[in-house]
């Protein structure tokens, strides 16, 4: 049908019908002039009413075939918008599963016409339908019926109607149908006319954003979780009411990326680097923007909080907002700091533990490779024998006390850590010549030529110290490490109660 319909446009195009009239016009004009020179030179009266007449009725004739020519070229045209129509329609349709029903109030709602679409929907044949009592009304959910009936008075011819109902398929399916209609008044009674589109899928994905939404409402105050929505535009920053609760300040802050002077004073100080960059990247069109700073509460204690957004983006992909959410992570980031120490420590003397301390020295000459470190191995005498004097607690107690004693004598920039039973190392960066590192390895000796006092035993102790040097006896840990411990045995086989450096 579509190619008969174009086989009749090309038949019956502009160009053609422009052609025919001017083909067409030639002998009107040709006979018209005839008509008038004979008409004029000639004297005889009947010749010269005849030669009129049969001028007038062919220019009569020629208009006629000229106008069935351009009556034809318009029907054709309508022809193909009709077409153009109902392909459309059809297309919609079958798109949106929807169909059309036309049917009686006065017979019990009976089915006068209906479409393959609305047979497709309820699943049942025409046939079905008819042995069923012809009803629409067999087809309604239970519970609907009520909802989905019509009065006959009261509406007037043309009135336009929409309802939402269930329906009840041919496989007990339960769908949804918006019903667009009108009503009408024929001989045999009150007719509705109207279209049922199938809105199943649809309301079922609103039925679960709106269950969403409940939970994650729920889920955020339980969380305390603030939503905020950043105008990138007017640079408008709107969090939740929460806000207010929790932190205890407006929670619309006009000028947001310019108060800094505000932020300062609620924003911890080492954390101030941090929110500015996270101010910048509001702005950057960035996808997804997160950050991690500490923020004063409502009872003056800083907090960690996580913000987490995502940019929206106009119809020409520039960004104009983000929205997301500030999560307090405070008791997270305690724990996970609890945990970190406890992975990096040693449980026993609380210095770092033996493949930490490694990282650390291997990380520390990374980064300075042009500077001169030491490398110390230490050794408590004879501590063996105090586990089997004592027993393993008071030996424990013993171990722990000698380091805190080391740790009081350096700073956090020293590194120390315990490398297995009474074995541990001390690590000093930028020790510049030998006089500093036997000055610092003194030190060390002194502190731990101490006695340990618990419940009337004096323990009376001491260590030896093996010491390396980076670079000259190794450019890593295992290196250095293996230079100290050489160094090490030698001061226990000169009597133990020393240091050495490595030669």
């Amino acid at each position: 049908m579509v190619k008969g319909n174009q086989d009749m446009q090309n038949r019956f195009n502009p160009k053609m019908i422009l052609v025919v009239i001017l083909l067409s016009s030639i002998p009107i004009l040709t006979f018209s002039i005839l008509e008038v020179s004979m008409g004029v030179i000639s004297e005889n009266e009947d010749y010269v009413k005849t030669a009129h007449f049969l001028g007038f009725a062919v220019a009569f004739i020629i208009i006629f075939i000229i106008s069935m020519i351009i009556g034809q070229y318009i029907r054709a045209v309508n022809d193909k918008k009709v077409l153009v129509a109902t392909l459309e329609l059809k297309h919609i349709t079958n798109s949106i599963h929807a169909g059309v029903v036309n049917f009686l109030l006065e017979k019990n709602y009976g089915i006068t016409y209906a479409s393959d679409g609305f047979y497709d929907i309820i699943g049942y044949s025409k046939e079905e339908v008819e042995k069923n009592n012809n009803s629409i009304l067999k087809f309604i959910y239970e519970e609907d019926i009520e909802k989905f009936q019509f009065p006959i008075h009261g509406f007037r011819i043309g009135d336009y109607i929409q309802k939402e109902f269930r329906i009840r398929t041919k496989s007990q399916e339960i769908r949804w149908i918006l019903f667009n209609g009108n009503y009408s008044e024929g001989k045999d009674g009150h007719t509705i006319s109207a279209v049922l589109v199938d809105v199943t899928e649809s309301r079922q994905m609103h039925e679960r954003l709106l269950v969403e939404e409940q939970r994650y409402r729920v889920a955020t105050e339980i969380s305390n979780d603030i939503l905020f929505e950043y105008d990138i535009k007017k640079d408008y920053m709107k969090y939740a009411e929460r806000y207010r609760d929790l932190y205890n300040m407006d929670p619309s802050i006009p000028d947001f990326t310019g108060q800094y002077e505000f932020f300062e004073k609620i924003i911890h100080p080492e954390d101030i680097g941090l929110f500015i960059e996270y101010c910048k990247s509001l702005g950057s069109g960035k996808a997804l923007i997160e950050a991690e700073f500490r923020l004063l509460d409502k009872n003056n204690n800083y907090v960690w909080c996580h913000l987490c957004g995502k940019t929206i983006y106009d119809e020409k992909m520039q960004p104009i907002k983000v929205i997301g959410k500030l999560v307090n992570i405070d008791l997270y980031k305690k724990d996970f700091e609890v945990l970190e120490y406890k992975a990096k420590r040693d449980p026993l003397t609380g210095v770092y533990n033996r493949n930490v301390v490694e990282d650390l020295i291997n990380e520390y000459i990374e980064k300075n490779k042009e500077q001169q470190h030491t490398f110390m191995v230490v050794d408590i005498d004879d501590f063996k024998n105090i586990n089997d004097q004592y027993g393993h607690q008071r030996g424990d107690k013993v171990l722990s006390f000698a380091i805190n004693q080391v740790k009081l004598i350096f700073s956090s920039d020293e590194i120390i850590g315990r490398i297995g039973g009474d074995e541990f190392v001390v690590f000093i960066g930028d020790t510049t010549d030998e006089e500093m590192i036997f000055s610092k390895a003194d030190i060390l000796h002194k502190a731990l030529q101490t006695v340990y006092h618990d419940n009337g035993f004096d323990i009376s102790l001491s260590g030896s110290i093996g010491i390396s040097t980076y670079p000259k006896d190794g450019q890593n840990y295992e290196e250095l490490f293996e230079r100290a411990d050489h160094a090490l045995y030698d001061v226990k086989e000169g009597g133990k109660d020393g240091y050495k450096l490595f030669a």
